[in-house]
């Protein structure tokens, strides 16, 4: 039984890295390639997810989502339920990769632009370097090539696909494809293979920590002002609404 605490109607697994690790890998062993969905909500998430009936129901119907952010952690605290542990898309991502090393899985990298995804890949090979990734392809495709990017996938049939779009794009793309990707797991990694690939510098530990990861990442790309325009509001919310539990779309 899964231990999640909701904020704002969305339902986040309570877990550390390490069950993270474990439950992926349970979803991976009972799949048969019925493409279970894994999702990171943050703040901005929970949020688009209260203007966005469809978002709400794709974050809500996951398989896994696991708390990637500070705003999740404080929405936590406020209701007496402490989550045990940030997990960010790129802890999440290299823990899979570290498992799947040992398990022998198989991966499947979608998304980020030109470049980014061989990049991500060549990198990620200098870490783990008995990981098999047995394909990659950039995120910004063309509607006409999109099906033959779902055909090479089912080719291959990873174990574990992950896609980084960028939220909501992501996640309804992974849910509008759900039941022809011949997959074990997809998982929404947002901007993991920038990371990766080096593109974007990842903050500092102590400002990871200390869960001001965000704020660097303004001072990196000022263009997102715009995006965090929604952690003040977010914040007020949950700190002044009755019951956070509920979301937009239970009301």
């Amino acid at each position: 039984m899964r231990n999640t605490v909701r904020i704002l109607g969305i339902d986040i697994d309570n877990i550390d890295i390490e069950e993270a690790g474990n439950i992926t890998k349970n979803l991976i062993e009972k799949s048969n390639k019925s493409c279970k969905m894994v999702v990171a909500p943050n703040t901005e998430f929970i949020m688009m997810a209260q203007k966005d009936k469809d978002f709400f129901n794709i974050l809500r119907n996951a398989e896994l989502a696991t708390p990637d952010s500070i705003g999740v952690i404080i929405g936590g605290k406020i209701q007496k339920k402490p989550f045990k542990q940030r997990i960010p898309g790129q802890a999440y991502f290299r823990k899979i990769l570290e498992l799947g090393e040992k398990e022998n899985w198989t991966f499947y990298l979608l998304g980020g632009k030109g470049d980014v995804p061989k990049l991500a890949c060549e990198n990620v090979k200098k870490i783990y370097p008995k990981v098999n990734i047995v394909g990659y392809h950039e995120g910004f495709f063309e509607d006409n090539s999109e099906q033959e990017v779902i055909d090479e996938i089912n080719r291959l049939q990873p174990n574990v696909l992950f896609v980084a779009m960028g939220a909501p794009l992501q996640e309804k793309w992974i849910f509008k494809h759900k039941n022809e990707l011949k997959v074990d797991i997809a998982a929404g990694q947002g901007g993991t293979f920038d990371y990766e690939a080096e593109k974007v510098k990842r903050a500092p530990k102590f400002i990871q920590k200390v869960g001001m990861e965000w704020l660097w990442r303004l001072i990196l790309q000022p263009s997102r002002i715009f995006r965090m325009i929604v952690l003040p509001i977010y914040l007020l919310k949950i700190t002044f609404t009755k019951d956070i539990t509920k979301g937009k779309f239970d009301e």
